[in-house]
């Protein structure tokens, strides 16, 4: 695992906590919700997640009810980290 993903995601609690609860697709509410965080603080995080190739929106197309998965990368990066925390 890259040293560079695991720094940037321990950098930023906002971002660790979205990786660690999307256990399953959830939507940015659902995700607020459980990590007790505001949606634009979980929007954000998620548009930094998908960013860097972590996180994939299952329904771009959507408005609203846009559902959200780890990817691959975003899998193992995940069990890294809870290795560490």
């Amino acid at each position: 695992m890259n040293y560079e993903s695991i720094s940037y995601i321990l950098r930023g609690k906002r971002r660790q906590k979205v990786l660690l609860c999307l256990d399953k697709p959830k939507t940015p509410k659902e995700i607020a919700t459980q990590c007790k965080l505001s949606i634009s603080n979980v929007s954000n995080a998620l548009s930094e997640l998908v960013r860097k190739g972590f996180v994939e929106c299952l329904t771009p197309k959507a408005h609203t009810f846009k559902f959200y998965k780890l990817t691959a990368k975003g899998k193992k990066l995940t069990k890294v980290i809870k290795d560490r925390v």
